[in-house]
């Protein structure tokens, strides 16, 4: 912090370093964005005896009513006040760290709009710039937010950095634009997101585009939803591009997702350093469509525990001869876990290297309580109504398929290939729908699952099978139709 004698607001320049980002620079001194004058950047006068230094205060009264504190926040009412939190962070190098803001009404925003931290250098030459406060949109609505930039690190917010951002619905975004953009957030690093929601958006990018956010690393996010239109061409999801060490909880997306690849329905892809990331509650209504590594609720899971998952849209995935596609998952790895997650949206293929109802390419990873109701179609090197490779030290435990795959000796009713490392058990499959269908395609050695009839595995006793000393399973006639699936799925 540096120190003034003690002088008029007014004799001073008006971007001091009060709540700045490490890397700060003096800057003008007009809090209007469209026309900041020059200032002296040396206007602090220097060997000033330390008994007449004291601290200078910012008084943002003629913007924001409110003191800035969680007990009295900032009060953003306006497009104007919502634009000035942009213009103190990009061009005054202030993060609001340990600042509060709260929306009070429904704005409308009429301009393009220029997002809250940028991460590069701004127009004075100096650099990120960061937004490091606390923002409760009340669930009051931004509507018709738009950017044409192709520039990185776009959205309501650029760059936020240890922020907290909630309750913010936004309606109607049009975003055509580079990397590392998401309707809320382009970056989100060491943020906590919590019950926010995007309708109706439409948003064009290039590597790591999702509908929430773009790129999140170190965040927590709780209760969002999605709906519009997300496409990007790597690490394209409908709720979040990419994650590195992340704990999500309650992500529900309903927007169409297209990409080239790492595209997935939720999460493009998800991954940590350390510590396990984790997915929780994520299920996705929406189409998917990409090229190599598609997955209906994340493309690639590594170094990730996901529980209580499903994905309920189509699958699609055109010609990639390396490419993996999953009706939930296109490749998990890395010892990532995965419990309680099914498909009921359809797969269809073109070429690619291996494909599952379920998961694409099981690797050394742990797969428990899982099911497929989605028809799978197209072709490709290895095909399995729930995972199409089950590959290392990979186990595949309690769980079955009930739908259609291609007729084939590349396709199997659980699998298309499975290696002599891996381990399957308490894994069935409709013997009804299957017909003369392989059970696995390509093993070693193995115990084939065993079928069952349509009629047997919707009955209590097949239930009782799938479950063994555990209550994971139940039926409900009202839902998928008839066969067992898990309380919480809808």
């Amino acid at each position: 912090m540096r120190f003034a004698k003690i002088l008029s607001v007014a004799a001073l320049p008006m971007f001091l370093f009060a709540c700045s980002d490490s890397n700060s620079g003096n800057l003008g001194s007009n809090p209007n964005p469209e026309n900041p004058p020059e200032e002296k950047k040396d206007s602090i006068p220097e060997n000033i005896p330390d008994e007449e230094l004291k601290p200078i205060a910012r008084d943002f009264s003629s913007i924001w009513s409110g003191k800035g504190t969680a007990e009295d926040p900032f009060l953003v009412t306006n497009e104007e006040q919502l634009a000035s939190i942009a213009f103190y962070v990009n061009d005054s190098s202030m993060t609001f760290k340990d600042k509060f803001f709260k929306q009070t009404a429904d704005i409308a925003l009429t301009k393009d709009w220029k997002p809250i931290g940028i991460f590069g250098k701004n127009s004075y030459g100096y650099g990120n710039r960061v937004f490091s406060g606390s923002f409760d949109g009340a669930s009051k609505t931004i509507s018709g937010l738009t950017i044409n930039d192709t520039a990185s690190y776009s959205g309501l917010f650029g760059l936020a950095r240890g922020a907290h951002i909630s309750n913010v619905v936004i309606k109607d975004a049009k975003m055509n634009v580079g990397s590392v953009a998401g309707v809320l957030a382009g970056l989100a690093d060491s943020v906590t997101v919590e019950n926010c929601t995007i309708e109706n958006a439409e948003i064009k990018g290039a590597d790591r585009v999702g509908g929430l956010v773009g790129e999140a690393k170190h965040v927590t996010v709780t209760n969002v939803a999605v709906t519009g239109y997300v496409s990007g061409t790597n690490n394209v999801g409908g709720a979040l591009g990419s994650v590195q060490n992340g704990a999500l909880t309650n992500l529900t997306n309903s927007a169409s997702v297209a990409g080239k690849s790492i595209v997935g329905g939720v999460v493009g892809g998800s991954s940590s350093v350390g510590d396990e990331s984790s997915i929780s509650m994520a299920l996705n209504y929406g189409t998917v469509t990409g090229t190599k590594d598609v997955g209906g609720v994340v493309a690639t899971l590594s170094s990730t525990k996901i529980e209580r998952a499903g994905n309920y849209g189509a699958v699609t995935a055109d010609e990639s001869q390396l490419g993996n596609v999953g009706g939930v998952i296109a490749v998990a790895s890395n010892k990532s876990v995965i419990n309680e997650v099914f498909n009921a949206g359809t797969v269809t293929i073109t070429k690619v290297m291996a494909a599952g109802g379920v998961i694409g390419s099981l690797k050394a990873v742990t797969a428990t309580n899982v099911f497929n109701q989605g028809e799978i179609s197209g072709q490709a090197s290895n095909v399995g109504g729930l995972v199409g490779v089950v590959d290392g030290e990979a186990k595949l435990e309690s769980g079955y398929n009930s739908a259609k795959v291609p007729d084939n000796t590349l396709s199997g009713m659980v699998a298309g290939k499975v290696n002599s490392s891996a381990v399957i058990t308490k894994i069935y499959y409709d013997k009804t729908v299957a017909g003369n269908l392989l059970v696995v395609a390509s093993s070693f050695g193995m115990e084939l699952p065993t079928g069952f009839t349509t009629e047997e595995m919707k009955a209590a006793t097949f239930v009782a099978t799938l479950n063994g000393a555990g209550a994971v399973w139940s039926i409900d006639p009202a839902k998928f139709g008839g066969y067992p699936s898990f309380s919480w799925a809808k």
